[in-house]
């Protein structure tokens, strides 16, 4: 059967720990922030899945460009600012929208939930461009 190396799944394995431990952030924010509708598990982990999917859809052309090989020295320092800016503010909206809390609570949730996300594109994206060696 071969040998079990746990070095190639460690990034899978930390992209689901970084994902519980960003649902149980954002069910800890809406908690500490009173959100008075959609605080349940389901919708938490939805609202997660949502805003993981947004924040990848904006993330996804520097994957592709990393891919590709157009990063050789790292990408640049203003294209990742803004990406992860505009991925935050959308967040935010996000968050605002579908928990109805007001922009200033969804601002404290985004604080403790979009870092895991974050990391969890970081990882996603050195683990598939592993795949591509140029």
């Amino acid at each position: 059967m071969g040998n079990f190396k746990i070095d190639e799944y460690l990034p899978i394995i930390m992209i689901a720990a970084f994902a519980v431990g960003d649902i149980l952030l954002l069910k800890l924010g809406l908690v500490i922030t009173k959100a008075q509708k959609r605080k349940r598990m389901k919708w938490v982990a939805g609202s997660f899945a949502i805003q993981f999917g947004v924040v990848f859809a904006i993330s996804s052309p520097l994957f592709l460009l990393g891919i590709i090989g157009a990063f050789k020295g790292g990408p640049p320092p203003v294209g990742l600012a803004s990406i992860v800016f505009i991925s935050a503010f959308i967040d935010l909206n996000i968050i605002n929208i579908l928990h109805q809390i007001g922009l200033k609570r969804s601002l404290v949730v985004v604080i403790f939930t979009f870092a895991p996300i974050f990391l969890m594109m970081v990882v996603f994206g050195m683990y598939v461009s592993s795949f591509f060696h140029y």
